[in-house]
C-alpha cells in the first residue's frame, strides 16, 4: 500500500516537474502555465500529506528578496510599475512556497524524478538546437546580407515560435551542456554512450557559439575554469593546457562571428555606437553606478529605477528609447532598486545555496550557480519573465531534491 502510495504522489510531482523538462520548447507566451502545474500538483500533495514536513527556515531565508523587493515598491513615485515588476518576478516567491512549504520532506522517488528531468530538458534543448538550425536556413531579413551573429539571434528572437531572447536561449543551452557532463559514463571512457553524448554536447556548443552572447559563453567557462580548480591533482601543465585551449577557441572563432572584438576594441568605450552590444552595456553601467552614487543606501525602489537610468542616458546624450535599456547587471539593479540591504540579502541567498551545493558535495547545482552568478554581472536575468522563471525553478529544484537525496538513496539500497 505505501509503495503504490509512493508511485502515485512520485507520478503528481513528476507530472509538475515534467513542463521543465521541455521547458526550453515552450512558446514564451505560455511559460507561465509550468509554474501553475507545478503549484497545482504540490498543492495536490500537500492536501493528501497534510502530515509533510516543511523546510521553514529555507523559504525564509530565499524567499526574503521578494519582500524586500516588495517594500521597495512603496518607495517609488510609480508605484503601479513597481507591482507590475513584482508581478514579473512572483517566481522568487513561488517556488520557495511550491518546494519548502508545499512539497517538504516528500515521499517520492526522488531519484526518478531529477533522472527524467534531466534527461527530458537534454533532449529538449538538442531538438530546439535542431529546430535553431531549420530556422537559420529558411529565415530572411533584409538587414543581414551575411550570416553572422546578428542574423541568428535575430532569426531566433523573430520567430513567432520561438520568439526567445538569444541571451536567455544561451543559457538554457549552457544548462544543458553541464548536465551533459553528468551523464559521461567515467568508469567505461571509451564507449558508445560516451561517443553519443560528446556529439551531442558539441551539437549543443556549436549553437551557443552562433548566437556569441558572451557574458553567457565566458560564465560557462568560468564554470569550466572553476570545476577544473576543484580537481585534485592539477598541476602546472594542466593550467597551462587550459591557457591554450582558452586561446585556441577565441582565435579559431571566424571573424564575422566573433562579437568578442567589441571588448578589447579600444573605440567601443570612446564613444558610443549602437550596433555594439559592448558599447551600448558600457553606457548602462555607467548610468547604473552614477545612480547609485547618489543614492547607495536606500536605492529608488524597483518601480523608479528606469527612470533614473532614463535620465542619465539623456544626459549622455543617447538616443535610448526610454525605458528599454536597464542596467544590464542584477546585481546593480537589486541595489539600486532595495538599497544596500536588498544587495546584501540577495548575496547572502546566493552564498546559502552555493553553501547548500558543497555541503551536499551536488556539482552540478554548483556549476548552475556559477553559471548564473556570473551572468548576472551582465545581464538583468530575473528582470525578465524566461529568466527568471527557469532560475527560481532549477536553483530551488535543485536544493529541494538535495534536502530529500539521504531518503531516496536509502530506498534505493
Amino acid at each position: 500500500m505505501i509503495k503504490a502510495q509512493k508511485t502515485i504522489y512520485t507520478n503528481l510531482v513528476l507530472l509538475g516537474v515534467s513542463l521543465f523538462g521541455i521547458y526550453p520548447l515552450i512558446p514564451h507566451k505560455f511559460e507561465s502555465i509550468s509554474v501553475f502545474l507545478l503549484a497545482l500538483c504540490s498543492l495536490i500533495y500537500r492536501i493528501k500529506v497534510p502530515k509533510n514536513s516543511i523546510f521553514k527556515k529555507t523559504f525564509l531565508i530565499v524567499s526574503s528578496i521578494y519582500f524586500i523587493l516588495f517594500l521597495s515598491v512603496f518607495f517609488s513615485e510609480d508605484i503601479s510599475r513597481g507591482l507590475k515588476k513584482m508581478e514579473t518576478t512572483l517566481s522568487l516567491l513561488a517556488f520557495p512556497i511550491i518546494f519548502y512549504l508545499l512539497l517538504g520532506k516528500s515521499i517520492v522517488d526522488h531519484f526518478k524524478i531529477k533522472l527524467l528531468f534531466l534527461k527530458a530538458y537534454y533532449i529538449s534543448c538538442l531538438i530546439f538546437t535542431t529546430i535553431s538550425f531549420y530556422l537559420f536556413e529558411i529565415y530572411e531579413n533584409s538587414k543581414y546580407v551575411t550570416k553572422d551573429s546578428n542574423f541568428y539571434r535575430i532569426a531566433i528572437f523573430d520567430n513567432s515560435y520561438i520568439g526567445e531572447h538569444p541571451i536567455y536561449v544561451s543559457i538554457f543551452i549552457s544548462i544543458a551542456i553541464i548536465f551533459g557532463f553528468s551523464f559521461f559514463d567515467r568508469e567505461k571512457k571509451i564507449s558508445f554512450k560516451n561517443f553519443l553524448i560528446a556529439f551531442a554536447q558539441c551539437y549543443l556548443l556549436s549553437l551557443l557559439l552562433m548566437l556569441m552572447s558572451k557574458g553567457v559563453i565566458l560564465s560557462l567557462l568560468m564554470v569550466f575554469i572553476i570545476m577544473l580548480i576543484k580537481q585534485k591533482g592539477l598541476t602546472k601543465i594542466h593550467f597551462f593546457s587550459l591557457a591554450i585551449i582558452l586561446i585556441t577557441f577565441f582565435v579559431l572563432i571566424p571573424s564575422e562571428n566573433n562579437r568578442f572584438k567589441e571588448i578589447i576594441n579600444i573605440n567601443t568605450y570612446k564613444k558610443l555606437d549602437e550596433n555594439n552590444s559592448t558599447s551600448i552595456r558600457f553606457i548602462n553601467y555607467k548610468c547604473g553606478l552614477k545612480s547609485l552614487m547618489k543614492s547607495p543606501i536606500y536605492g529608488y525602489g524597483i518601480g523608479d529605477v528606469q527612470e533614473q537610468l532614463d535620465l542619465c542616458y539623456q544626459e549622455e546624450n543617447t538616443n535610448f528609447p526610454k525605458k528599454r535599456y536597464n542596467t544590464h547587471n542584477q546585481y546593480l539593479f537589486i541595489w539600486l532598486s532595495s538599497g544596500i540591504i536588498g544587495f546584501i540579502t540577495f548575496i547572502v541567498i546566493l552564498f546559502y545555496y552555493f553553501k547548500k551545493s558543497i555541503q551536499f558535495k551536488d556539482d552540478v547545482m554548483f556549476s548552475i550557480l556559477v553559471l548564473y552568478s556570473f551572468t548576472f554581472l551582465f545581464e538583468n536575468v530575473l528582470s525578465r519573465q524566461s529568466g527568471v522563471i527557469f532560475f527560481c525553478f532549477i536553483i530551488n529544484y535543485f536544493l529541494w531534491n538535495n534536502f530529500n537525496k539521504k531518503k531516496t538513496l536509502s530506498s534505493h539500497e
